[in-house]
């Protein structure tokens, strides 16, 4: 064999070594990496899945919380209508009966003021000097004597 092989072949037998010792570094920093991988899968199930559960049963005790609430405003909202409506109506019952009595009274009182004004101008009024009454009758005939102009 040639003395140039036999050197080819040290340098690529020394190239497969090296390679070895590259990949088996390798596979003991890719063995380390996947340690630190799983104990971090693990801190992050035993330290955060946990808060991560009780951030869901937080949002769906809100959800909750919140549609219990559109349901109670909905409730409240019906009950201040019919309560309005209630009030509207007792207030319409009371103006009517008072506005009735009012009415009559209202028309009592301009009766009773127009009643005392007659009597007040009828007192203040002078005595008419009355035509003393004639007891004589006068025949058909002379009835028609006011009409004669001359």
């Amino acid at each position: 064999m040639n003395e140039w092989a036999l050197v080819f072949l040290g340098v690529m037998a020394l190239c497969a070594a090296v390679q070895c010792i590259f990949v088996v570094v390798a596979a003991q920093s890719l063995r380390k990496s996947g340690a630190r991988v799983s104990e971090m899968c693990q801190r992050f199930d035993v330290e955060i899945k946990p808060t991560l559960e009780d951030l869901r049963k937080g949002a769906a005790n809100l959800r909750a919380i919140s549609e219990s609430g559109r349901e109670q405003a909905l409730r409240a909202e019906s009950l201040v209508s019919s309560a309005l409506g209630s009030i509207e109506t007792a207030l319409e019952s009371a103006r009517s009966l008072i506005v009735q009595p009012l009415a009559s009274l209202t028309e009592f009182s301009a009766f009773w003021s127009g009643l005392r004004r007659g009597l007040e101008t009828y007192r203040k009024a002078e005595p008419m000097a009355r035509a003393p009454r004639s007891t004589r009758h006068r025949p058909a005939e002379d009835s028609d004597e006011h009409m004669f102009i001359g």
